[in-house]
């Protein structure tokens, strides 16, 4: 296999996830008697841990009392997703489908590189039939650092399918971007988040799209 292609989870793949957000809420009542929600802060791109961290931090609580019960949280937001998915409503971005079954038809090795925990990312991918098409990933419940993520994902697509060739990493945020950056990746990043084109080409990836719809563009870029 000569190509890696790592794909974002949210606003790459999918739309958002309801059940994912309420679940850091219910997650900050249960372990730390605070009621706040995550859009204090822009947590685009950031990992799940990072993401509780910035927030408890935001309304005043220190490290001394974040950390020692983060696992807990973290437990507690994978609880509350597993027990609430159904209900749920997430919806497949366009182009997605068609892309990743492309993809897999030309034998392209698929994973993921996303802050989300890992049962959450493969909750949400399985809830709408499409996590089949990835073999591996970096998940945010590997490391707090996202350039970290893309560096699992790589070493576990070398040890376990004897990959050797070039990796790209898809995204929506300037995370994304820096992430594939600093893991010396191909960096392509699409308009499908809160990102425009142009606020996209301003972080300098090497390729960036509008969506996931323009195949023949997509495929040009991925199996020149």
């Amino acid at each position: 296999m000569n190509r890696l292609i790592l794909f974002d989870v949210d606003r790459t793949l999918i739309g958002r996830s309801q059940c994912h957000h309420d679940a850091f809420s219910y997650a900050f009542k249960k372990v730390y008697d605070v009621d706040v929600d995550i859009r204090i802060i822009d947590y685009g791109g950031m990992t799940d841990p990072d993401i509780a961290i910035q927030v408890l931090k935001k309304i005043g609580l220190n490290e001394s009392e974040i950390l020692p019960k983060l696992d807990q949280c973290m437990d507690m937001i994978v609880d509350y997703f597993q027990n609430n998915i159904k209900r749920d409503k997430i919806p497949i971005l366009p182009g997605v489908r068609a892309l990743l079954e492309l993809l897999t038809n030309d034998g392209i090795l698929l994973g993921l590189i996303t802050g989300n925990l890992e049962p959450v990312a493969w909750g949400k991918l399985k809830s709408i039939k499409i996590a089949h098409y990835f073999k591996l990933g970096g998940f945010g419940s590997d490391n707090i650092n996202r350039t970290e993520l893309v560096k699992i994902a790589v070493k576990k697509a070398e040890d376990d399918f004897n990959f050797n060739g070039k990796v790209f990493v898809v995204g929506d945020t300037p995370r994304d971007i820096k992430a594939g950056f600093e893991a010396n990746t191909v960096t392509i990043a699409v308009a499908t988040g809160t990102y425009s084109v142009d606020e996209l080409k301003n972080y300098g990836p090497d390729f960036v799209f509008e969506t996931l719809e323009n195949k023949e563009e997509i495929l040009d870029v991925l199996l020149k």
